[in-house]
């Protein structure tokens, strides 16, 4: 594909992919960021979490945040925006992005998103467009259990970014 070139499937339960080729990267290998948002249903309180994984599934980094009030579809897209960010901070640029949310995966691939009126869609896909090379891929709820437990996590904790280095004992 060139540069920019986008590609994609949408509407069906196979993967959903869209690919930007934009740098170098500093590491020639994909990574695995699975994501996940949890929102507490008394409070109304949110959180997210993700881990990304090599290929042959060793722990690269963890994150968990706190967000505060938000729709659960909005904490599916900043756990997705937080895993991006801090993968392209340690140089990483090849994702492979696995979310158990459906919708979110078909919207994050709709190129017409500038229109949206969630803000966090709008900055996600605008990241996505302009960095590295990556795909996303709708991946069943059981597949994504780490990710939610670190977001459950962040729920009771209330507590701002964690960056994780170290798979933690109790995930």
């Amino acid at each position: 594909m060139e540069q920019g070139s986008v590609s994609g499937q949408t509407g069906s339960s196979e993967d959903i992919c869209c690919l930007v080729f934009t740098r170098t990267a500093l590491y020639d290998t994909w990574l695995y960021l699975s994501t996940d948002g949890a929102v507490a249903r008394n409070s109304g309180y949110a959180a997210t979490g993700g881990v990304a994984r090599d290929r042959d599934g060793n722990w690269i980094v963890g994150f968990n945040r706190f967000l505060g009030v938000c729709s659960p579809f909005e904490a599916e897209v900043w756990g997705i925006l937080g895993g991006i960010l801090i993968l392209f901070n340690k140089g990483y640029t090849l994702i492979i992005i696995m979310t158990d949310n459906f919708k979110v995966a078909q919207i994050l691939t709709d190129m017409d998103l500038e229109d949206s009126g969630i803000t966090v869609f709008r900055r996600t896909h605008r990241i996505l467009q302009s960095e590295g090379e990556w795909r996303i891929k709708h991946i069943p709820r059981n597949q994504n259990l780490v990710a939610d437990r670190l977001a459950k996590l962040s729920l009771s904790w209330k507590s701002s970014l964690q960056v994780i280095d170290e798979a933690p004992k109790d995930i």
